[in-house]
């Protein structure tokens, strides 16, 4: 299969697999603002989650001498360090500090050796870049009018950089992902993370 319509078919279904969790979703977050408590929450998540990325990430592009494949995923790095520092600080505005939050097994499991022991570039894209990426992208735009005014702004500032990082991913996907060896790799690697990322949100939701 051409790579372009092979990656425009594994994007639908992404987006399909992620509209089949709308419902799993946290208590309270059907408020026209979202409960302290649960801006909290979402926090302690996404300063892990975007620490995490930045150590995974920077592991990833040693393997690499394809000068595209450096820059965007240096780009990346950056985008994920500035989201950590940034998220961090609002943390912090709650007198919490992410070193005392102690993530549940299945994301640690999911950022800490899922993520990271991905061998090949095309299943690196297609699962995090693409299926993870687009995952927390919703998050943002869905409750993007309902964080206070302060949080909000950075939430759009790292909105837009997650939806770089989805559309440089698809990019990389079509020139690199060529075989239907490497498409099938791919299409595994997409399923397996949107999989155990149903079982984080399941979890995410519960606590």
């Amino acid at each position: 299969m051409k790579s372009r319509i092979f990656v425009k078919n594994l994007v639908q279904e992404i987006y399909r697999a992620h509209e089949a969790k709308k419902d799993i979703v946290l208590p309270g977050t059907q408020t026209s603002e979202l409960p302290v408590e649960i801006i909290k929450h979402w926090l302690n998540f996404a300063v892990y989650y975007e620490r995490t990325a930045v150590a995974f990430i920077g592991k990833w592009i040693k393997d690499y001498t394809q000068p595209d494949v450096i820059i965007n995923f240096a780009h990346q790095i950056e985008d994920e360090a500035n989201h950590y520092v940034w998220l961090r600080k609002h943390l912090a505005s709650y007198g919490i500090l992410p070193e005392d939050f102690t993530p549940p097994e299945e994301w640690r499991y999911l950022m800490e050796e899922y993520y990271p022991s991905l061998p090949t570039l095309v299943e690196r894209l297609a699962a995090h870049n693409i299926a993870s990426e687009t995952g927390v992208l919703g998050f943002m735009e869905f409750n993007m009018n309902r964080f206070p005014p302060g949080i909000k702004e950075t939430v759009a500032k790292v909105a837009k950089d997650e939806l770089y990082h989805v559309t440089f991913g698809e990019r990389l996907l079509i020139k690199y992902c060529i075989t239907e060896e490497l498409q099938e790799k791919a299409r595994k690697a997409t399923f397996e993370a949107l999989d155990l990322m149903k079982k984080a949100r399941e979890v995410f939701v519960s606590i």
